[in-house]
């Protein structure tokens, strides 16, 4: 990918950006004194910018953008061993109590992938490195997660992938966190938008369950 980018074409009273490539407005801003920015690409051409996700605005236009691939590159991280990768899914999938499963919009299914994730911080600006979570399962509208930490952030970015097509970008946003034996935690999640693709429809904010 060419780090040089087009220029951003900023429309001051809106404050957004709009991509001097193929001339499709984005949900992002240039950034202020003292902000951090992320590089954001445009879903249409992969134009990079860096910027500031403009947070009112990405509901609406997340099939426009996706961020940078080095956010979610796991590279040197120590494996999940498949010893540990089934003592805690069996964890995760206990029978959960009915009053938990009623509260549930659609059927959750048992899932077996492990994803790289980044916390996001204000502006959807990625925070931290990046590391991987086990995904226990998924429906339309939520994800369980474990990780061997309690996370710190309300969002968090993933990828979500079979490695054979296009990764799927989805923010998640924490709605919920318990502990499991020492030292993992199950993180309860919805789906905040799916970012984009040139298959990512407008409007769509769920995501396919995976195979």
């Amino acid at each position: 990918m060419t780090t040089n980018a087009y220029e951003a074409e900023i429309h001051p009273k809106s404050r957004h950006i709009e991509c001097g490539n193929c001339r499709q407005s984005l949900p992002l801003r240039m950034t202020e004194c003292g902000e951090r920015a992320a590089v954001w690409l445009c879903a249409e051409c992969s134009v990079p910018f860096v910027a500031l996700c403009i947070e009112d605005r990405l509901p609406g236009n997340a099939n426009s953008v996706r961020l940078d691939a080095r956010y979610f590159d796991t590279t040197g991280l120590p494996s999940i061993s498949p010893v540990i990768h089934r003592h805690v899914l069996a964890l995760a999938n206990r029978k959960t109590s009915s009053v938990a499963q009623e509260k549930r919009r659609s059927t959750r299914k048992a899932q077996s992938l492990v994803v790289p994730a980044v916390c996001l911080g204000p502006g959807f600006v990625p925070e931290g490195m990046s590391f991987r979570l086990i995904v226990a399962n998924l429906s339309c509208e939520g994800i369980g997660l474990i990780h061997n930490a309690c996370i710190g952030s309300e969002y968090i970015a993933l990828e979500l992938g079979t490695g054979i097509e296009e990764p799927i970008q989805v923010i998640v946003q924490i709605v919920r966190q318990r502990r499991l034996d020492p030292p993992f935690y199950e993180i309860g999640g919805i789906f905040y938008v799916r970012m984009g693709s040139e298959a990512t429809a407008p409007s769509s904010t769920h995501v396919p369950q995976a195979e």
